[in-house]
């Protein structure tokens, strides 16, 4: 069995934040991330330990990158979107897998809305931006590219 490994470069969050069915790639980033939480119930007592998965699954990307303006016609969601989503508590739909997804590649997808969103402008730096994508109905899809 052949193995090979992904290149983070790659591995980008879009979103369709105006609801086109159009993804744009969420710009520019420097990191982003997806994390999924099954809570816990602690079943221990006396007769053993035992954990049981509970009711409660949460689950959300994260993107942090350069806050970016675009004129013309945009081809990157920038900071200034991200922002009036979050202000407005839009859910939209994203994903995050490689920007050109080949057989065999995993694209994760479902639809958030902004929790947390963050500027930074940091002295003897560009602004810099952070977001937090909470998925409204877990579990996100899973999809292997064909």
């Amino acid at each position: 069995m052949a193995e090979t490994k992904v290149s983070a470069r790659d591995y980008i969050l879009t979103a369709d934040i105006d609801g086109d069915a159009t993804f744009k790639a969420v710009a520019c980033l420097t990191t982003n991330s997806m994390t999924s939480t099954v809570n816990t119930i602690d079943a221990t007592s006396k007769c053993g330990d035992q954990y049981q998965a509970g009711p409660s699954f949460t689950q959300s990307f994260k993107g942090e990158g350069f806050a970016i303006d675009e004129t013309g016609t945009p081809s990157k969601d920038s900071y200034q979107q991200l922002y009036a989503a979050h202000a407005a508590k839009t859910a939209f739909n994203m994903k995050m897998g490689k920007a050109t997804p080949t057989a065999g590649d995993i694209v994760y997808s479902g639809q958030v809305f902004i929790s947390d969103f963050e500027v930074n402008a940091a002295d003897k730096d560009d602004v810099k931006f952070t977001a937090t994508f909470v998925v409204t109905l877990p579990p996100l899809t899973q999809t292997e590219t064909a």
